[in-house]
């Protein structure tokens, strides 16, 4: 399996996976010209993406889909009470799939298992994308680390973790008291800390071998600090690298 994140944080976000002759982009936040510049940086190809599958309705994971699924005749995926809340005019002329939280289902090579977690959205979903003996798991936009949610990443080979801000930063930063509130309520965003208890329990799976950290705050958080943080954690068995706003990370093989 070949993993890319595209781009994380609030200004836009896209991960690829692919498998074989079957690729899925995991959201589009980005307009076609910027998802097929990030592409073509990574040598990857938008002709071999088969679908979008949609985390969740928030702008910064939608704001693209459409244009890019008319443009390459692609479905989207998303849960039924997702598509409830969209602006449905938006995806005229689109294939929409939908399906309900939890369900798992395939698109051609590669298997899809999705299950609920806690973000301010109307369904907002994790996955985990398998196939040939291997899996991903995607689990970013989340309020907490409930411990449901570990078994559903349970020995993926590589996890996309959201660490999105250091919370001395976020309460002595800019943001309105109402929007700080929000970021770090229940069914907000991980904080630096949240996301490092998450990493301690995942890096006790064995077949866990990568760790990207993603939906890292401008604002409020800096990866020089998660750099650090999760050094300290690492028994180097796990190799981690950030996702950036800016720039496409690392094609990873898995």
């Amino acid at each position: 399996m070949i993993f890319c994140n595209l781009g994380s944080g609030s200004k836009g976000n896209s991960t690829f996976i692919k498998y074989n002759n079957t690729a899925v982009l995991i959201d589009q936040g980005f307009s076609i010209k910027e998802i097929v510049r990030r592409l073509n940086q990574r040598d990857l190809n938008p002709l071999d993406i088969k679908a979008i599958i949609l985390t969740h309705e928030h702008s910064d994971h939608i704001s693209g889909v459409a244009p890019f699924a008319r443009r390459y005749k692609i479905p989207v995926y998303m849960t039924e009470l997702t598509y409830r809340v969209i602006k449905q005019n938006q995806f005229n002329n689109v294939h929409i799939k939908t399906f309900t939280s939890g369900e798992s289902f395939k698109i051609f090579d590669l298997g899809i298992k999705t299950f609920k977690i806690p973000h301010d959205a109307a369904d907002p979903i994790g996955l985990v994308i398998s196939s040939g003996g291997k899996s991903i798991g995607i689990l970013t936009d989340i309020g907490s680390p409930i411990e449901s949610l570990f078994q559903h990443i349970d020995n993926v080979n590589l996890l996309l973790l959201e660490s999105n801000h250091d919370l001395f930063m976020l309460l002595n930063g800019p943001y309105p008291l109402n929007v700080i509130q929000r970021i770090k309520s229940r069914l907000g965003h991980l904080s630096n800390d949240q996301a490092l208890y998450f990493f301690r329990k995942v890096s006790q799976n064995t077949n866990t071998k990568y760790i990207v950290i993603g939906h890292i705050s401008e604002t409020n958080n800096d990866p020089m600090i998660i750099n650090e943080m999760f050094s300290k954690e690492n028994n180097k068995r796990i190799k981690i690298e950030i996702a950036r706003q800016n720039y496409p990370s690392n094609v990873i093989k898995i």
